[in-house]
């Protein structure tokens, strides 16, 4: 199907109409505002956490230009300071449709007069997302339009289902890592403690647990695998992620609710560590894109 340009639609509160996509097997929602994947349906079931007001009320935000919780304070820059939201302001931004077919479109998100409140840099913002058979393809480009240099983390947050089918429960599921792991989880409050303790020794799996998350997201820092797959024994639905290229990555549920999801989330960043300097030169983590370059990463998802 050819493509076609679509206008931003909606305004001043009005909800966004979804951008539908599907082939003869998956079908996907993606919401205008924050570029946000909303569905993901395998042969009519769903995949994707709906969101609910009594734990986490997102389905996939997309962060950036910063991976967690911001510094109060703000950072500073060549002698500024600024502030964001935590994981940065493009999941509250409406994004522009570059193109849309059948089964694939682009989205834009530009700086702008009110970004730059927010953060010194100017940028432009590209996500993409293309159904392929059973898979569902997400890529991001960052270019910097300037001569300078810019710096940025960016990131996703999609929540699955979990259990995937009836009959099953959280602790049913594990994550499989296409290889041999020893890795250790980096522990954060509201930022990084510096804390860390081994999380997978020697093994592919790691076993899913309520309790593993009593202290927060599991953050894990040079792994060895570039794929991870939410699976059951006893289930046939499954969720492969591969994230070939991502030097962080995250695994949470909400602690103490004991939320039928988790999410799996692959970073270029992570959160501050306690007692980092405010100098935003001097974060772990970022991006640094010379100037009038691009910068580009993806990730895909398949269901069975």
């Amino acid at each position: 199907m050819a493509s076609e340009s679509v206008a931003s639609p909606g305004y001043m509160g009005v909800p966004f109409p979804m951008i539908q996509l599907k082939n003869d097997r998956i079908n996907a929602s993606i919401d205008p505002l924050g570029a946000e994947l909303k569905s993901l349906k395998l042969d009519g079931k769903e995949y994707l956490w709906q969101g609910s007001p009594d734990s986490w009320n997102a389905s996939s935000p997309q962060l950036f230009p910063i991976i967690g919780k911001a510094l109060p304070s703000g950072w500073e820059y060549e002698g500024k300071t600024f502030t964001m939201d935590n994981h940065g302001f493009a999941r509250k931004s409406v994004f522009d449709i570059v193109e849309k077919t059948e089964d694939s479109c682009l989205l834009r998100l530009k700086d702008s007069s009110e970004t730059q409140k927010a953060f010194p840099f100017a940028f432009i913002l590209d996500i993409s997302y293309t159904l392929k058979g059973s898979a569902l393809l997400v890529s991001y480009s960052v270019k910097n339009p300037e001569s300078r240099e810019s710096l940025f983390s960016i990131g996703a947050h999609p929540g699955f289902n979990c259990p995937l089918s009836g009959n099953t429960a959280f602790g049913d599921y594990y994550l499989e890592f296409n290889k041999e792991e020893t890795i250790s989880r980096r522990y954060k409050d509201e930022y990084l403690s510096g804390e860390s303790s081994p999380v997978i020794q020697s093994q592919k799996r790691l076993g899913l647990d309520h309790s593993l998350f009593d202290r927060g997201a599991i953050i894990l820092s040079g792994l060895e695998s570039d794929r991870v797959t939410l699976k059951s024994d006893k289930s046939p639905s499954s969720v492969t992620m591969d994230f070939t290229g991502f030097p962080d990555f995250g695994i949470w549920t909400m602690a103490g609710k004991k939320a039928p999801y988790v999410c799996l989330e692959p970073w270029f960043g992570v959160d501050s560590t306690v007692g980092d300097s405010a100098d935003f030169n001097k974060k772990e983590g970022l991006v640094r894109l010379k100037g009038k370059e691009d910068f580009s990463c993806s990730y895909s998802l398949t269901l069975t």
